[in-house]
């Protein structure tokens, strides 16, 4: 039985630019900082580091995200590269 998507490793064929306003979750960028989902599945929202948000625009659970980056300091902004990002609120 094949793997689902979101668990195998993309090929350097099947890498595409991930759209921020889509729905979708940026997979390759979580693997390539080093993140895995939690012992329930879940992946994190965004990358600790860079302060990349993960999910698309349009994801189911993207206001959840906001709520819980508002409610821990941090504010949500869109990049230069189109992308959202969080940092700490000044």
């Amino acid at each position: 039985m094949p793997r689902p998507s979101h668990l195998r490793k993309p090929s350097k064929l099947s890498i595409k630019r991930f759209d921020p306003n889509s729905d979708k979750y940026d997979y390759d960028s979580a693997r390539k900082a080093g993140l895995k989902p939690d012992s329930e599945g879940h992946w994190p929202s965004r990358n600790p580091k860079s302060g990349l948000i993960l999910k698309g625009r349009k994801h189911k659970t993207y206001a959840k995200t906001v709520a819980g980056e508002k409610k821990a300091g941090y504010e949500i902004y869109k990049g230069k590269d189109g992308r959202s990002y969080s940092r700490k609120k000044k």
